[in-house]
């Protein structure tokens, strides 16, 4: 098992907002996380990442656990994190932001530049544009820009929030397509938290949060013609 959260409770102050959440992720897979709004979604991806405290519960990578971990020590031994907002820096070029990714980086100029132009292969609006600045980019191209800058990393699993927020259906579509491209190219892992439940088309399997509680869980092809997931993630009883 490359990933597992088992029993996670946390939140905000006093307000507990995950009641317990339980999630695995095998080394290959795209997993994706399903819910409304305020079902606990980005909640769960702060506290794996470290930027909250796990109050109850226990998160491993690769067996380890990651609960004394700072947020930096988590990055460092493998786990990525693209919040919600693509954090790009507007008045850095596009290769300035990709560069910004290399600070965990331990090996060779020759590797890093390798990586590098692959993902500059696999995207080539970005390649076009690498000496522009980030803020001439579209917002599909700045989403792009915010996967890349993630990927340079090379984390072990990544997770991405909302990867499709505010972007026109077929800029949805191309994005899920590269992230299954970047599986199958370079075996990343990914955990995908979206609302989109187009997402269904390229995950393995789904978790839909409810509450901050594990509702349904399985095979996403499944999933996508189950009456469960439309009482569950539409709120139909």
């Amino acid at each position: 098992m490359l990933f597992e959260a088992d029993s996670v409770v946390s939140g905000y102050g006093a307000l507990e907002v995950l009641h317990g959440v339980s999630l695995s992720i095998e080394e290959g897979e795209i997993v994706s996380v399903l819910g409304a709004n305020g079902a606990g979604k980005t909640t769960f991806l702060r506290t794996v990442s470290g930027v909250l405290d796990t109050w109850e519960g226990k998160i491993t990578l690769e067996g380890a656990d990651l609960g004394p971990l700072t947020t930096e020590r988590r990055a460092m031994a493998g786990l990525g994190h693209l919040p919600e907002g693509r954090g790009i820096f507007q008045n850095l070029t596009v290769r300035e932001n990709l560069d910004i990714g290399l600070g965990l980086r331990k090996d060779g100029s020759g590797e890093i530049r390798r990586d590098r132009d692959r993902l500059l292969d696999l995207l080539p609006a970005l390649s076009e544009k690498i000496g522009d600045a980030a803020s001439s980019l579209s917002g599909g191209q700045q989403q792009m820009l915010a996967l890349a800058r993630a990927m340079i990393t090379r984390p072990k699993l990544l997770m991405i929030d909302e990867l499709s927020f505010g972007l026109a259906p077929n800029l949805v579509e191309d994005l899920f397509e590269l992230v299954t491209e970047l599986r199958d190219e370079g075996g990343t892992t990914f955990l995908l938290v979206e609302q989109n439940a187009g997402v269904l088309d390229i995950s393995d399997r789904t978790y839909v949060l409810k509450t901050g509680n594990n509702d349904i869980s399985g095979s996403s092809a499944e999933l996508k013609d189950s009456q469960d997931l439309v009482r569950s993630y539409l709120g139909n009883e």
